[in-house]
């Protein structure tokens, strides 16, 4: 029996598709839609100092600006803290350093995570041309430019925007073959420098560092090393000052507890951290933030092991919510784009390299969010994969619906 991948491998031979590439359309279409939506954000009004934002980053970025080090995550002096990764709190104490703390600040700082953000609308219709052509591209451009999530994300001063142009940026180098000629060695310190940024995304740059080593043939100790020397100063910091091994956050078990607990329904309760709650921000201070942590994880696994069906349950939950977009996992959108990008995803099975180098990223990167809790913003990193996968998808579905000429007899 045809199928669907059959014709359309048959019929147009995706990575020749023919067409041009309307970049420059694009990223201006994106760059009218974040406008547009900026200004509805904030109600066509100043954006609020660096102050009222009540963020852990920039509590830390203040403390440091101030002179008190990598410490203080709650607004209030609470000593050193691991409870970020350093890379985007330091890079918002840059910018309080250049432009203050007002509304010019803050200003400059979303300016910049939309900046990220249209460069990874660039970065995605790079990858999609390389893998399936311009028509994908494209495509792919627009699903990037338009989608709610990408267009909201970045009015969030937080370091999800520039986690998502990383993960894409390096899965573009590799789709390029730039990992393998370049001996893995500025690999491992990109994987390592981004890792500082946002931990999360250190299993699935490693994931596709292991394809490409795969595909190469070597095994990547070189990139294994410079990885090992780029990060070392974070956890060698965490040992001198807080005097505990802690090699990426100190705040898991926390995040644990915040998703099962006795009377919890799996989600982040705000009213149960210690940014909005006072008493849990008085024991965070008094105990210390390690005693304050270890407890809520002791607390985590006991209910965990105590309450192993109701885990599963909050568990699977978890993963409904990450795709499918309920609660505080999405929108509207979330479930569509995760729904067209399995179809794509499904395509490529017979392209087999390429669908592991897809799908290693996606099945690795949302394992803790599925065991802690999911937000909003937490699916963001991997929507530009799913955006050229719904577009590899879209593109295929209208190449098996385009009539094919009657060969002559």
């Amino acid at each position: 029996m045809t199928t669907l991948n059959t014709v359309v491998e048959q019929k147009v031979p995706l990575q020749t598709q023919s067409g041009r590439s309307h970049w420059r359309i694009i990223l201006l279409l994106a760059l009218v839609a974040h406008v547009a939506v900026a200004l509805e954000f904030f109600n066509f009004s100043p954006v609020p100092p660096l102050t009222s934002w009540g963020f852990e980053n920039i509590a830390i970025a203040l403390s440091l600006h101030a002179g008190h080090g990598f410490s203080s995550p709650f607004f209030t002096p609470s000593g050193p803290t691991a409870i970020m990764a350093p890379g985007y709190p330091l890079l918002l104490a840059g910018m309080i350093r250049v432009f203050g703390t007002g509304s010019l600040a803050a200003s400059i700082v979303v300016t910049l995570q939309v900046l990220f953000s249209l460069l990874t609308v660039v970065v995605v219709m790079y990858i999609a041309r390389l893998h399936f052509g311009s028509r994908t591209a494209n495509l792919a451009g627009f699903v990037c430019a338009l989608s709610p999530p990408m267009l909201m994300t970045p009015l969030k001063i937080w370091d999800t925007s520039l986690s998502a142009l990383l993960l894409a940026g390096f899965f573009a180098a590799v789709s390029a073959g730039q990992i393998r000629r370049l001996k893995f060695v500025p690999a491992g310190a990109a994987c390592a420098l981004a890792g500082l940024i946002n931990p999360s995304l250190i299993p699935a740059l490693c994931a596709i560092c292991a394809w490409a080593a795969w595909k190469a043939k070597k095994f990547p100790w070189a990139g294994i090393l410079a990885f090992l020397i780029v990060f070392s100063p974070w956890p060698l910091r965490n040992a001198a000052v807080l005097h505990a091994f802690i090699p990426l956050r100190a705040d898991f078990g926390y995040e644990l507890w915040m998703g099962n607990h006795p009377g919890g329904n799996g989600d982040f309760d705000e009213s149960m951290d210690p940014m909005m709650n006072a008493g849990e921000r008085l024991a965070f201070v008094s105990q210390g933030e390690l005693a304050y942590l270890h407890q809520k994880d002791s607390l985590a696994k006991t209910y965990i092991l105590s309450h192993p069906g109701h885990f599963i349950q909050l568990s699977l939950r978890r993963v409904w919510q990450f795709w499918m977009g309920t609660e505080g996992g999405g929108d509207a959108t979330t479930a569509p784009l995760f729904l067209l990008a399995s179809g794509g995803l499904v395509l490529l099975w017979r392209r087999r390299p390429l669908f592991l180098l897809y799908a290693l990223p996606l099945m690795l990167f949302p394992l803790p969010y599925y065991i802690t809790h999911v937000y909003v913003r937490y699916q963001y990193p991997i929507d530009p994969l799913l955006a050229i996968l719904a577009a590899h998808a879209i593109a295929a579905f209208l190449s098996f619906m385009r009539p094919t000429p009657e060969k002559d007899l």
